[in-house]
């Protein structure tokens, strides 16, 4: 199913949420689903996934873990490990790779200062600086460990940090993006210096301040975590245990930022609700049941109310996508730029076309209909129909020869909006004048509604015959039908 719709350059169906709907006999109601029948549906559903967070890993030659590591991937491989198996969606970025893993990005320069993150280093010129990188791997998460070689050179001044963090700052407000800096209170070395622990202090005091102003920092306390006996390889650099302590120490850093920073999709007072922070990446989600597919032989229309109060400089959206293999339109309500929109989406053929109307009204709702003859899509917050449909400003560019299955998702997203509950959601979701097809699924063996364990032993009874529970109609009840059962589960 091609659902990538977009308004104003941003996704609006990024994760697919396939969804079973049942006839109520249990569980909890999230928004009616109402044929020309008038029958009552509910929906359950797990939450998405998050969009990729893009790290980046910078410092000198304890980020690139060169040194000390057996591997050569310093904290960076136990990191990427404690985050994987989390289950976090992530990329390390940047110009520089070391260690044989997945992950292998990095910032990380052999014997640099803080001033030459900032500015680069006239020996290696071709290694770029901190603007640099910015633009070229757009981070969503810095992890900033620096000030060991300043150390040595006699500098334990916190202004190089708070320079470069002003630099992630003017690139913040010049590129509307977020950036959060998770900041080390560097590791000690061997023998113990006074002057690491004065610095550190010095950069927790200054970010500490950075952060009663609104700076998105996170502290990280590299200095406590190592025991300098046992975890270090040299008189600076860790071994390996040393560096697995490191990554533990950005991990939690790294969980309070993903559990902080996470957009939700959630069924609230018995409607959809969109919730996000203002510190997080892209997050976008829908929902698609299994039995929102229409024949395109026949003229359809669907519609569900919104709420959307909420007003910000970064993008927030919530609405309706149709979609086939390749193509989709999609109408949402939503605000930017201090403003409030209807937005207008389609990708028809490959040719995407994103427009947007201003919007008056909080509440109302959003209609798409397909006339079947004309094979076109009409959007609208008025009413169903050519007479009610969106003006486009180009020619209209939803009609085309659809093919099957096309199906019907809602949901909504966000660039940074800070939606707090209550702003944003979508309730009444109606199909009406529609042919659906496949329903029940085929999975639904028992036609009770559900895909649930009686169908799993109505496979199991018929094994290797025919009859129910041979979903893919190939004579036999086999392992593709016991995939297909589990896919719908």
């Amino acid at each position: 199913m091609a659902c990538a719709a977009r308004f104003a350059h941003r996704p609006f169906c990024y994760n697919h949420v396939y969804m079973v709907v049942k006839v109520v006999k249990r569980r909890r109601r999230i928004f009616c689903v109402v044929w020309p029948a008038v029958i009552l549906f509910i929906i359950s559903f797990s939450l998405p996934a998050d969009a990729i967070t893009r790290i980046m890993p910078v410092g000198d030659s304890i980020t690139r873990g060169w040194y000390g590591s057996t591997y050569r991937w310093g904290y960076r491989k136990p990191l990427y490990d404690r985050l994987t198996i989390s289950g976090y969606r992530f990329d390390f970025v940047g110009g520089c790779a070391d260690g044989d893993f997945p992950g292998p990005n990095h910032e990380g320069h052999d014997g640099w200062r803080a001033d030459e993150i900032l500015n680069g280093n006239p020996g290696d010129l071709s290694a770029g600086k901190l603007a640099d990188w910015l633009t070229t791997y757009r981070p969503d998460v810095i992890l900033l460990h620096i000030g060991t070689n300043d150390i040595a050179a006699g500098n334990q001044d916190a202004n190089k940090i708070s320079a470069i963090l002003d630099l992630i700052d003017d690139y913040k407000a010049g590129s509307n993006t977020y950036v959060t800096v998770i900041l080390a209170k560097i590791i000690n070395r061997v023998p113990y210096s006074q002057a690491t622990t004065t610095y550190n202090n010095a950069v927790e005091a200054m970010a500490l301040s950075r952060i009663a102003g609104g700076d998105d920092i996170i502290i990280a306390d590299m200095e406590s975590a190592l025991n300098y006996i046992t975890d270090m390889a040299d008189g600076i650099h860790p071994n390996d245990a040393g560096y697995e302590k490191m990554a533990k120490v950005w991990y939690d850093a790294l969980a309070g930022f993903f559990n902080e920073s996470r957009g939700r999709l959630d069924e609230v007072n018995q409607r959809l609700e969109l919730t996000t922070t203002g510190r997080h990446t892209d997050f976008s989600s829908f929902y698609t049941a299994n039995g929102w597919s229409f024949n395109t032989a026949q003229s359809f229309a669907v519609s569900i109310d919104f709420h959307y109060s909420d007003v910000s400089t970064e993008q927030g959206w919530m609405g309706i996508c149709i979609s086939d293999d390749s193509n989709y339109v999609t109408i949402s309500a939503g605000s930017d730029s201090n403003a409030s929109y209807f937005y207008y989406d389609a990708a028809i053929d490959g040719n995407v076309t994103s427009e947007q109307e201003t919007r008056t009204i909080d509440d109302g709702t959003l209609y798409i209909s397909f006339d079947s003859a004309s094979k076109i899509f009409y959007l609208s917050h008025t009413g169903f129909g050519a007479g009610n449909a969106y003006n486009w400003q180009a020619s209209n560019p939803t009609q085309d020869q659809w093919s099957e299955p096309v199906k019907a998702s809602i949901g909504g997203g966000s660039t940074g909006a800070d939606l707090e509950s209550g702003e944003a959601y979508l309730d009444n979701f109606l199909i009406n004048t529609a042919a659906l097809l496949d329903w029940p699924p085929a999975t639904d063996c028992n036609h009770d509604g559900y895909i649930d364990i009686y169908d799993l032993e109505i496979l199991c009874e018929n094994w290797l015959g025919a009859g129910r529970g041979d979903v893919d109609n190939s004579g036999t009840v086999d392992f593709v039908d016991y995939a297909e059962l589990g896919l719908a589960w």
